[in-house]
């Protein structure tokens, strides 16, 4: 998995229906190595071709755009005051498809430009939290990524 990722500039996200909570991990995703939010890095990938690669029929409203260095610099104060910082990582993940029996490189336009922001995932939460204190960490960590994406937004066309 290649974590070389040097890119400063911004990536996209793709909001789902309402059903679907912002930020939250995708089952695919969970099982992904590491799990990762799929994100595009935007100099690769248009919006269009980022929401293509989603699941069919998915509803989509909103292309976000975030900051990569703002992404790493999230920090979360749990309930029991420490202070986390470096949760979050932003990385390249390359997608894959089937041919002939064998996963090949994905080689449709934009699949270049597929990342990941990881450590949102409950594996990625800090030791000695309760149940609850860990999942409103994660949900601090979702809520801080959603107020980065609340500064650039736009409506997908369909």
């Amino acid at each position: 998995m290649p974590k070389d990722y040097r890119e400063k500039g911004k990536i996209l996200a793709i909001q789902l229906d309402k059903e679907v909570k912002a930020f939250d991990l995708s089952t695919s995703d969970k099982k992904s190595a590491p799990p990762h939010l799929s994100v595009w890095e935007e100099s690769l990938t248009t919006a269009k071709q980022a929401y293509s690669f989603l699941q069919e029929n998915s509803l989509c409203k909103l292309v976000i755009r975030l900051n990569v260095d703002e992404v790493r610099k999230i920090e979360v104060v749990a309930e029991d005051k420490n202070k986390y910082s470096g949760l979050l990582d932003v990385i390249w993940v390359h997608l894959f498809q089937e041919s002939n029996g064998k996963k090949i490189k994905d080689r449709r336009p934009g699949a270049k430009g597929h990342s990941g922001i990881t450590g949102l995932d409950e594996k990625s939460t800090p030791e000695g939290l309760t149940n609850k204190q860990a999942k409103n960490f994660r949900k601090s960590l979702r809520f801080q990524l959603a107020e980065l994406a609340s500064k650039d937004h736009s409506l997908l066309d369909e």
